[in-house]
């Protein structure tokens, strides 16, 4: 977004937060587009849903025209798809911004084997499964490619498979540590997630299967 003279950019980092590990890392660039130095740019005032906490960044002091600035923003989401609201005080005045999380970022990547993937899932049925069928494009079909688009549509880790037509991937939620086991099944196109966190396993089928469908 650009406002105030200022343009705003964030990614999420993937790394864990030094303030918090709960929290997900948020990189914020600031680029003065403006032909005047810009005195300040700090967090201002915060609208937190239930449960969510923040790590403020340190003010920026004196940006000069056409030069970048990066911090980095720290946001307990508590393992929900709820958005952060907060002011951007650039100079004197405040613009308000909502920063939410895609859910594939609410995870971590999780070393686990098959046994164990296969055991914990067998405990996560029902309720706390969640599924999915793919209609793949030829292009992007093979393994491989499924591969590359889930990793970078969620942050979690490839688990072994004795079954070349089964990718299975598992992580766990960066707030609450709660499991999260991703299985696609290439023959079968379908995808199956668990997790005891019911709204963030439906949205994530979601944002898989239109990662995965795009041409």
């Amino acid at each position: 977004m650009t406002t105030g003279g200022v343009a705003v950019n964030y990614r999420f980092t993937r790394h864990p937060h030094l303030y918090a590990p709960r929290m997900v890392g948020i990189e914020l660039t600031f680029s003065n587009l403006s032909t005047e130095e810009i005195p300040i740019i700090k967090l201002g005032s915060k609208s937190l849903p239930s449960g969510m906490s923040l790590h403020e960044f340190p003010a920026l002091s004196n940006i000069p025209p056409e030069q970048s600035r990066s911090v980095t923003l720290g946001i307990d989401y508590n393992d929900t798809t709820q958005a952060a609201k907060l002011d951007l005080v650039i100079g004197s005045r405040p613009y308000t911004v909502s920063i939410s999380c895609p859910t594939g970022e609410m995870v971590r990547p999780l070393n686990m084997s098959q046994m164990a993937f296969t055991q914990e899932q067998a405990k996560l049925s029902g309720m706390n499964e969640a599924t999915g069928r793919m209609s793949l494009p030829s292009t992007h079909s093979d393994a491989k490619s499924v591969t590359q688009r889930i990793y970078h549509t969620a942050n979690i880790l490839q688990v072994p498979s004795g079954d070349t037509d089964l990718l299975l991937f598992a992580g766990q939620t960066v707030s609450g540590g709660s499991l999260v086991l991703l299985s696609l099944g290439l023959d079968t196109m379908v995808l199956t997630v668990n997790t005891e966190k019911i709204v963030l396993g439906n949205m994530l089928v979601k944002e898989i299967k239109t990662a995965l469908e795009k041409q």
